[in-house]
Formats: C-alpha cells, structure tokens, sequence
C-alpha cells in the first residue's frame, strides 16, 4: 500500500474556506471515537455534516471519523475543522499513517487509568515515528493533550499524568468523553492553535486570487510550508502534471489503464475535446465510484459507499473530493459547470489511478 503526504491546507475560493485537519490520536480504547460521537451529537440537528466511519469486527472505526466543523476565520475566509480518529490497536499502523497525511494539528487522548500507562507511552512514541516517516517533527505540530476518563477509580492525577505525559508543557485537558465534559475546551483550543500556526507560516498574507483566475467551485490548496498557493489546472496537460501521472502516460491518450476503467476514460477524454464539461463530471464520478468499489472488494469491506474511505486511503485532498460532489449535485439540479470544474475533478480522477 503506498503512503501520500500532503503537507497542505486546502482552499477554496468560491465559498472561502479554510479546511484544516485535526486528527484524534492515542491508544485503543482510550475515548477518541466517543469524544467526536460526543462532539457530534452536541450539534444542532440541522448544522450536523455526515460522520462516516467504518466499523470492523476488531475495531469500532477502521480510520477516522469525519466531522467537519465550521469556526474561526483567516481575514474573510472561514476556517472548516475536519476532525479524525485514528485505530489504537497497533496492527492497524500503516492506517494511522494514512489518516496522518497532511495533518494539521493533533488532539492526543491519554487514558488516565493506572494500568494504561505503558499503552499511553507506547502510543506516543508511534506517533513521533510516525510523523518522523511523513517528514514532520512532533515539536513542530500543533498539539494538545486530553486527560480521559477522570470518572474512573484507579486513575493517575494530573499531577501525575503531567509529569508522565507532558513534558513539553502542551495544553492539556480533563475530560469525560462519555458525558461531554472537557471535549469542547480541548478541541478549541487545538482549533486556535492551528490557526495561529496557519497565520505564522504566513497563509494570511496568500489569501489573494490571482486576478487571471475566475472564482467558481473549485477548490484550491496552498502549501503553509512555502506559501505557495496552486490555482486550478487550465487544461489537461496541466491537470495530468499536478496529479503526477508517470512519464510514460503524460499525453492525453492513454492516460487509463487497461481494463474496465478504459471505456469511462474515452468518454472523459471525449468530453474533454469537446468541452462538454457536464459530461466530463460525470463519468469522472462513475469512473472514482468504479475503483472505490474495486477497492472495497479487494480490502474485504462489505458497504454499499465506499466512496470517502477510497479517497482518503489515496491520500486526496478532502476539499478536493468536495468540489467534486457540489458539482455533481449543482449538475442533478440543472446547473452548469465549467473547465475549472472539470480539470479539478480531472485531477481527484488521475490521482485515483496513479
């Protein structure tokens, strides 16, 4: 399986916002998933997004929750949170590092019983290893520390827990995942940490278009570790070379490897030298759904829509499978699309493939 990091928050112009990742880290067990289900269920019904998890029969959620939540602001563009948990169990590794891509901050839950405090260490330790193989140092992410399961009897105290844990002096919470308490002290406060972070490395300064680009739905994304900010791709050459398509495959034809997605891709190239962009958004989410469901078969997963875990094992950018999804559904409401539409959602296609 390959490992993808993209060290990146993602933007997009059309709606200004900022989705920014923050991943639930710790051991097995320890109040990760309860912490967002608590957090989830606290939202008003009609602001709750989906949460998608995956359930198996050794492990409550495979690799992550998926919350986004919608707060704080980068001059006018409103920063989205999209919140993961990561398995505890230690077979599971290579997920934790799939779910690790492009992290932004990490919100780490210690389980505060005494008999934990060897899994807690451990957990710690795979994250530092972790991070160090995607190139980042711990010291250098946003991180805060979540004390759970102070309701319990056999429990370290916080002084303890501080001097085992916190070393470095991160903020660090009480909680209770199961009754709610601490969560939204916690999640806040690694929120503004990744904001100010964001603000240091100087994303403020970049959050200006560049007068060529026209505004439409399509996301966008800046690098916070050069500044760079990447408009969408104007045509196919372009929308192959940033989806890092082998050499050998560089032209327009051919770009679709033999077999049953061949035929979804002579029609996304037939749409293209048409410009007939609807067309080329929908066999482009026929194509995506085709290998999501290959990929489920092959991965022994029994569900109907595989189609978010797929993308996020791939390592694409999540605001880039958003654009994808409103521009399908404005299509189904009888809008049109245009070519910053269309050579976005070219891309998410290549980088499904290759």
């Amino acid at each position: 399986m390959r490992l993808y990091y993209h060290p990146v928050s993602s933007i997009n112009f059309h709606t200004k916002e900022i989705s920014v990742k923050i991943v639930y880290y710790g051991p097995g067990l320890c109040g990760k998933t309860t912490s967002l289900h608590t957090i989830y269920n606290s939202l008003p019904e009609d602001r709750r997004p989906q949460l998608v998890s995956l359930a198996t029969e050794v492990d409550r959620t495979i690799f992550f929750d998926f919350l986004p939540v919608t707060a704080y602001r980068i001059r006018d563009f409103i920063v989205r949170l999209q919140l993961y948990t990561v398995p505890g169990q230690v077979f599971y590794n290579a997920t934790r590092k799939l779910v690790l891509n492009g992290v932004d901050g990490i919100l780490f839950v210690l389980d505060s019983q005494t008999g934990m405090k060897d899994s807690n260490l451990e957990s710690m330790q795979n994250l530092e290893d972790n991070l160090a193989e995607l190139g980042l140092e711990t010291s250098r992410v946003p991180m805060v520390l979540q004390y759970n399961k102070r309701d319990l009897s056999d429990i370290f105290t916080i002084e303890e827990m501080e001097s085992l844990y916190n070393r470095n002096g991160l903020p660090a919470f009480s909680s209770i995942a199961t009754r709610g308490d601490g969560l939204l002290e916690a999640l806040k406060s690694i929120s503004q940490m990744v904001v100010n972070d964001l603000v240091h490395k100087g994303l403020g300064r970049q959050l200006t278009q560049p007068a060529s680009d026209t505004p439409t739905s399509t996301a966008t994304s800046v690098n916070t570790d050069t500044t760079t900010i990447g408009a969408a791709p104007r045509s196919v050459e372009e929308a192959v070379s940033r989806a890092a398509v082998p050499t050998e495959h560089r032209s327009s034809i051919g770009l679709w490897p033999v077999g049953d997605i061949e035929p979804l891709g002579a029609q996304i190239e037939a749409a293209l030298r048409t410009a007939n962009w609807q067309n080329v958004i929908l066999a482009i989410e026929q194509l995506v759904q085709l290998q999501a469901r290959k990929w489920a078969a092959s991965e022994g997963l029994n569900k109907e829509d595989p189609f978010t875990h797929f993308l996020l094992m791939r390592g694409i950018a999540p605001a880039r499978y958003r654009a994808l999804w409103e521009a399908s559904k404005a299509l189904r409401a009888g809008q049109t699309v245009g070519r910053a539409e269309a050579m976005s959602a070219l891309v998410l296609a290549l980088e499904t493939l290759w």
